[in-house]
């Protein structure tokens, strides 16, 4: 058996071709904050490490039943759109995406979540090193309210790191409850655990989620945060609600904001 199964090694070299891939890469989360709302719009990449290309000279418009808003440019950053005018999302609106760029035309919609109140993040005092770290934010699991929270620490004006460079003093960190439960993610890679010092000021945002944008996030984990694990699953494209062409997700959340001071 030894024999005949070594005489059938054979490299063989195969001749792949790339598959249809999409057109532009949307990124925009409508909110129920008063301000310039903004859109991003780039190439798709073929590489994880490669740098996305932004899509200049888009016209970007978003409407609902009553009104419709015009997104240009940010002479700054490119293909990055903001709002002519700032508004606020309203809870169980529909909003609608129109994207025309090169004669093409990409659309999503999507319904605005309503916000919800939570409780804020715990986090702990580590003896060893003086420093704190989070030990807990929302619960991942709620088959009625997905929501995805945004957590962003500032030690930057904290005690000892008034000359530091600001940016070597923030991190931001992600966590979502949603509904479903995943053996990749009961048994995903472990992660850094960021330390933060007296003095940092946390914010923690909570976006509701609709079923499809949560339907969206859970696949998006499901191929990157939490494959590496014991159990991986089958790679797969990452659902999507923009046409034909488009990848990526148009939402609207509702948000709330809690903020405290570690102290």
């Amino acid at each position: 058996m030894l024999l005949l199964l070594a005489s059938c090694e054979e490299q063989i070299s195969w001749d792949l071709k790339p598959g249809n891939t999409a057109s532009v890469f949307v990124d925009g989360i409508i909110t129920d904050e008063l301000k310039s709302q903004t859109i991003t719009i780039a190439k798709p990449v073929t590489n994880i490490n490669l740098t996305a290309e932004p899509v200049s000279g888009a016209t970007v418009l978003v409407s609902t039943d009553e009104l419709v808003y015009t997104f240009r440019e940010s002479p700054t950053t490119p293909g990055t759109y903001i709002s002519d005018i700032p508004f606020a999302g309203i809870a169980g609106k529909t909003y609608s995406l129109l994207i025309t760029d090169k004669n093409r035309t990409y659309s999503a919609k999507s319904l605005l979540a309503t916000a919800k109140t939570f409780n804020f993040l715990k986090y702990e005092l580590n003896s060893d090193d003086g420093k704190y770290r989070i030990t807990s934010v929302a619960k991942s699991y709620d088959p009625i309210n997905p929501a995805m929270y945004e957590i962003q620490l500032d030690w930057s004006t904290a005690p000892g790191y008034e000359n530091a460079h600001p940016d070597s003093c923030k991190a931001k960190l992600y966590y979502y409850t949603l509904p479903t439960i995943d053996v990749s993610e009961v048994f995903a890679p472990g992660l850094e655990k960021v330390k933060f010092p007296k003095g940092t000021i946390i914010t923690e945002r909570r976006y509701s989620l609709t079923n499809e944008h949560a339907a969206f996030v859970r696949t998006l984990l499901l191929e990157t945060t939490w494959q590496g694990g014991f159990f991986n699953t089958a790679t797969a494209n990452v659902p999507t609600n923009l046409s034909e062409g488009g990848v990526g997700f148009f939402g609207a959340c509702g948000l709330v904001e809690m903020v405290e001071n570690v102290k």
